[in-house]
C-alpha cells in the first residue's frame, strides 16, 4: 500500500495534508500513525494532519488532527492550507467562493491565488473579555473566547517583564479553562492595526510558527478592548503575516497556503514508522 501525502505550510503552520475521499484510508489514518508521522526529525514532522473526506452537502469535510493523534475542531491556517490543496486538484475552484465542512461547523474559502487563501471562520464565542487574573505571581488580562477551538489571549504592553514559556503552558492547563484546557496566546500591539502574536497550541504541546484561530481571537480582542480598526496584521511566530478582517459572512482569516513537497509512504505501518518511544 501507498500513502501518498503534500506537505503544506500555512505561514509557518505545518500539516501533512491526506486525500481520504473515497474512504479508502479509514483503517490506516489512527491516532498512533498520526502522532508517529509528526514526530520532527524523525518522521515527516508537522503540527498536525489534515484528513480531507467526502462530505453530500459541502465540497469536501476537512477532519484536523493535532500531533498528539487527537482530532480538534478547526484549525485556522489548516483550513486554509486544505482549501490551497482541493483547488490544486480541481475538488474546488481556483476562483470564487466554495463551502466546505469541519467539524467546527461551515466554512466558506477562496482562494485568491495559488499561495493564498481567504477563509471564513464558524461565529466565535466569547466567554470573555479583558479580566484581571495572577499567574507565577503575575498579573495579566485575560481573555477567553472559542474561534473554532478555546483560545486564552492575553494583551500586553510590553513593558511586563514576562516569559511565554513559563507563563504560556501554565495557562494552557489552567483550570479555568476546564479539563481540556485552552490554546494560549500573547498579543503586543505593533501599530494602529498592527499585533504580533506568540501562540501555545494544546495537541502541540508547545509554541507553533503560527496560530490562525488564534490570530483570530487575537483581532477580535484587540477590536473589542481597544478598538482596533479591522482588517488588522497580524505577525505570527515565523516572521510571516496574516490578515483578519469582518464581512457579511463573517470574521475572516487571509494569507500564505502553500505546498512545500509531496511525498508518498510505502506500506505505512505503525510498526515501520515508529518514532514515538
Amino acid at each position: 500500500m501507498r500513502l501518498e501525502f503534500v506537505k503544506m505550510s500555512g505561514a509557518g503552520n505545518d500539516f501533512i495534508v491526506i486525500d481520504n475521499m473515497d474512504s479508502s484510508l479509514d483503517t490506516v489514518i489512527t491516532p498512533e500513525l498520526i502522532r508517529n508521522l509528526c514526530v520532527r526529525g524523525l518522521s515527516v514532522g508537522a503540527d498536525g494532519l489534515l484528513e480531507m473526506r467526502s462530505d453530500s452537502e459541502y465540497s469536501f469535510h476537512m477532519k484536523y488532527y493535532n500531533s498528539n493523534g487527537k482530532s480538534a475542531g478547526m484549525c485556522g491556517n489548516g483550513g486554509r492550507c486544505i482549501a490551497a490543496y482541493a483547488a490544486s486538484r480541481g475538488i474546488v475552484p481556483d476562483n470564487g467562493v466554495f463551502l466546505f465542512r469541519s467539524d467546527a461547523g461551515i466554512h466558506s474559502a477562496e482562494v485568491t491565488d495559488p499561495d493564498n487563501v481567504r477563509l471564513w471562520m464558524t461565529d466565535p464565542v466569547i466567554h470573555y473579555l479583558d479580566r484581571r487574573i495572577d499567574i507565577e505571581s503575575v498579573g495579566l488580562q485575560l481573555s477567553f473566547l472559542d474561534t473554532g477551538v478555546p483560545h486564552a489571549v492575553v494583551i500586553l504592553d510590553g513593558s511586563e517583564d514576562i516569559s511565554f514559556s513559563l507563563l504560556a503552558p501554565r495557562l494552557r492547563e489552567h483550570s479555568l479553562f476546564g479539563e481540556a484546557g485552552a490554546n494560549v496566546d500573547f498579543v503586543w500591539m505593533s501599530g494602529v492595526s498592527e499585533l504580533e502574536i506568540r501562540s501555545w497550541e494544546r495537541g502541540v504541546e508547545g509554541e507553533t510558527l503560527a496560530c490562525g484561530t488564534g490570530a483570530v481571537a487575537s483581532a477580535i480582542c484587540a477590536a473589542s478592548i481597544h478598538g482596533m480598526d479591522l482588517p488588522i496584521d497580524i505577525t505570527v511566530r515565523s516572521g510571516r503575516k496574516l490578515k483578519v478582517g469582518n464581512s457579511g459572512n463573517g470574521w475572516w482569516l487571509q494569507g500564505e497556503a502553500r505546498a512545500v513537497y509531496s511525498g508518498i509512504l510505502e506500506n505505512p505501518s505503525v510498526k515501520r514508522l515508529k518514532t514515538v518511544l
